[in-house]
């Protein structure tokens, strides 16, 4: 087995980090008006999209992974913190699967009791007012 300072990763010149960077950017972009293509096609509420949890975890998730991705091959993270750091994003996006398919007493996943009391209480206002 190779001792850890026998392994050098390969050298990028500023120019090189700047076009990396800037593919990175392109690729996000293009994901972007994917997204909002498809949302488009499926005539989802853009409102509702963009006010829930989910988007602005996938947001946030896709943003550091390209920046991991991004300063690992420019040299600036290590190999052992970039599987530390993409090997946590890993847990927490199956995590967040695992934990959708968990159920309360009831029965009854909590966003779907959130909206349907949510919903309670709108109809309840409007009766009331």
């Amino acid at each position: 087995m190779l001792a850890e300072s026998d392994i050098s990763g390969v050298q990028l010149t500023p120019q090189e980090i700047i076009w990396l960077s800037g593919l990175a950017t392109g690729g996000l972009a293009v994901m972007w008006g994917l997204f909002w293509w498809s949302v488009e096609r499926s005539k989802e509420s853009i409102y509702q999209i963009l006010l829930s949890a989910a988007f602005f975890k996938t947001v946030a998730v896709m943003g550091v992974v390209a920046a991991t991705v991004v300063l690992s091959l420019a040299g600036r993270l290590s190999g052992n913190i970039t599987g530390a750091i993409l090997s946590g994003i890993a847990g927490y996006v199956l995590g967040q699967l695992s934990g959708r398919e968990r159920k309360d007493a009831e029965g009854e996943n909590t966003l779907a009791k959130l909206m349907r009391l949510r919903s309670k209480r709108m109809s309840e206002q409007e009766t009331a007012g």
